[in-house]
């Protein structure tokens, strides 16, 4: 461990030490009701909304990795079927991950690395034919550019226009090119979970795989947001910690509407498609709602808003700003439901500005909740 490093876990962990030995002493009494209302929101951020799904997600690529494997041994249509709904179930747990890609995602660049779009055919076939590269795939993948690996590389082997890809069509060095992303894409998962869960939470086989790799966190997020405003946490305040976890939902609001959605929209970039092969663009714009609802809700799941939350905190105080939030979520969800499917073919479509200008609706709403949070 690094010396500054060292230094950062040992005053975290001394305020952990102090602020738990007696939960009636007077060391939150600098907090006010304001801030000791938002600390408890920001922990439950991290205890029942952030490490839920980076733990399910992690599990779900486990299984993943797995149906490739189990494909490579017995290449049939039916293994192929199965690979691909549990791509699907792990793309779900990522997309509902986006509201807070700040931390882990960000400073290790897990985000870019497996969720870059679209995949680069040329590279691929490059790589493919290298005879070189091909021998020792599952160490170059670590160090292929972000358009070649994670989601977007397997979604390419595995689907072909929303379908399963027939078995005969899966080549050898495909499959062993999936089987060595897979195994990379669960790496990155466990590293999400273990950078906001810290190792020793995590579970043992999850801590070897990373262990092996030698890609230990450097960070405990999730102890850094639970101390806010304490020495040793990189948000320098409770306030800031809560600022960022909506910042977070504006970030992928905007991205969804001006950028998953707007490019291909507006022809800024047509081949800017998100999961085209799989056809499961609109579920993927969705779940990133979702990820943004689960937030403000205060938990993993939560179809309406959880004692603790963010949103009771804003009810609390400005009921109408956290109505309208609220209200913008659901329109949000329901003017992309309203888009036709798949969103490849249909990018035109007039319903799909309706989604855009939900998208935009939406910030407003995260943006006022921001400044209440920020002023009051």
């Amino acid at each position: 461990m690094k010396i500054s490093n060292y230094l950062v876990a040992l005053t975290l962990g001394s305020v952990i030490a102090f602020t738990s030995c007696d939960e009636n002493d007077d060391s939150f009494d600098e907090l006010s009701s304001k801030e000791t209302t938002l600390q408890q929101a920001n922990i439950q951020f991290v205890e029942k909304t952030v490490i839920p799904v980076y733990s399910s997600l992690a599990d779900e690529t486990m299984l993943l990795l797995t149906s490739l494997e189990e494909l490579q041994e017995n290449k049939n249509n039916a293994n192929v079927s199965n690979a691909c709904e549990l791509w699907k179930k792990s793309r779900q747990y990522w997309e509902w991950s986006e509201a807070f890609l700040f931390g882990a995602a960000s400073k290790y660049y897990i985000d870019p690395h497996i969720d870059t779009w679209p995949l680069d055919k040329t590279a691929l076939e490059n790589l493919l034919s290298n005879e070189s590269m091909m021998n020792d795939i599952e160490n170059v993948v670590a160090n292929l550019n972000n358009g070649l690996v994670g989601f977007h590389g397997l979604e390419y082997i595995i689907f072909r226009e929303g379908q399963p890809r027939p078995s005969s069509d899966i080549t050898s060095k495909e499959l062993s090119y999936a089987i060595a992303v897979a195994k990379d894409l669960f790496l990155s998962s466990c590293r999400l979970e273990a950078a906001w869960a810290g190792m020793e939470k995590i579970a043992d086989y999850k801590a070897e795989v990373i262990e092996d790799a030698e890609l230990e966190p450097e960070d405990n997020f999730g102890e850094q947001m639970r101390l806010c405003g304490y020495p040793g946490s990189v948000w320098k305040s409770v306030t800031s910690g809560s600022e960022q976890i909506i910042e977070g939902c504006r970030t992928i609001v905007d991205e969804v509407g001006n950028s998953k959605i707007g490019k291909p929209y507006t022809g800024e970039d047509i081949s800017y498609i998100e999961s085209p092969h799989a056809y499961n663009s609109i579920q993927d714009f969705e779940d990133n709602i979702r990820s943004v609802q689960f937030v403000y809700y205060g938990a993993f799941g939560a179809t309406s808003p959880q004692k603790g939350s963010l949103s009771a905190y804003v009810k609390s105080v400005n009921s109408t700003l956290d109505q309208n939030l609220i209200d913008a979520i659901d329109e949000c969800v329901a003017k992309i439901q309203a888009m036709p499917k798949p969103f490849v073919l249909n990018y035109k479509d007039s319903k799909v500005r309706d989604a855009i200008n939900a998208c935009a609706d939406l910030d407003d709403a995260l943006a006022a909740v921001q400044q209440l949070i920020v002023r009051e």
